[in-house]
């Protein structure tokens, strides 16, 4: 009896085990397809899973990235704020060169500790977190503050920076663009630098509820997505409805 019993368990085991493969097969197989569309054919989704992107979010931006108010098509970006900021968790497709890349970015003091955000709900009413959900990018400018970075590690200049005003596209994130005189953008500053993680265990700083990148890397991310791209703020692959 129990025998019979421990073998009905791995028999409904295995079909379950089968089950979730074949569905896990199917759902790649269908964002490929959904994918293979212009301007999206040649992106490399092995690469944008194997750097470590949450993929239902992925498709999930890459669809919003279709609507019309995103006029830039040629690229976007997911940030998955959910991951350790030690992570490159900034991905960026590139839909007319095909390549998939992941970047270091900071998230809000208010998001939690450097190490990991941990608090996401609540960000309509604390400036100092990052706004989730589908933003868009304005062209790039030049600001004071962020116009010079110096390393205060290593002592090294970054000049001639530059950054993007971020607005938000629907009626949970819209605040950021009707909250004068503050200003949501993507920018540089010396808490992602090398000297900073090597100081610091890896880890990022955090930002006034900005997205913060490497200076290394900024103004050639900041101009691969300036003039309309998709900024999709996550929280790994969980709905954004999931906490408003």
């Amino acid at each position: 009896m129990f025998r019979g019993f421990d073998s009905n368990l791995e028999q409904t085991a295995e079909q379950i085990t089968k089950q979730t493969q074949g569905a896990m097969e199917n759902y790649f197989g269908w964002l490929q397809k959904t994918m293979s569309a212009l301007p999206w054919r040649n992106t490399n989704l092995n690469r944008t899973q194997v750097l470590g992107a949450p993929m239902a979010a992925v498709e999930r931006a890459v669809q919003i990235s279709r609507q019309p108010i995103f006029p830039k098509k040629d690229a976007l970006a997911v940030f998955d704020i959910s991951q350790p900021s030690a992570k490159k968790r900034f991905y960026v497709l590139d839909f007319k060169s095909g390549q998939v890349t992941a970047h270091y970015a900071a998230h809000g003091r208010d998001n939690g500790p450097q190490a990991r955000a941990i608090k996401f709900k609540g960000f309509q009413t604390d400036l100092d977190m990052v706004p989730l959900g589908p933003l868009k990018t304005a062209h790039s400018e030049v600001m004071d503050p962020y116009k010079t970075i110096v390393d205060r590690y290593d002592g090294t200049v970054y000049p001639n920076m530059i950054v993007v005003v971020l607005d938000g596209v629907t009626s949970y994130n819209s605040y950021i663009s009707n909250t004068p005189p503050f200003k949501w953008i993507i920018h540089p500053n010396w808490y992602t630098t090398a000297a900073f993680r090597a100081k610091n265990n890896g880890v990022l700083g955090r930002s006034t509820g900005c997205i913060t990148l490497d200076p290394v890397e900024n103004n050639e991310l900041i101009t691969r997505l300036q003039d309309g791209a998709l900024v999709y703020v996550t929280v790994g692959d969980a709905p954004i409805e999931q906490y408003l």
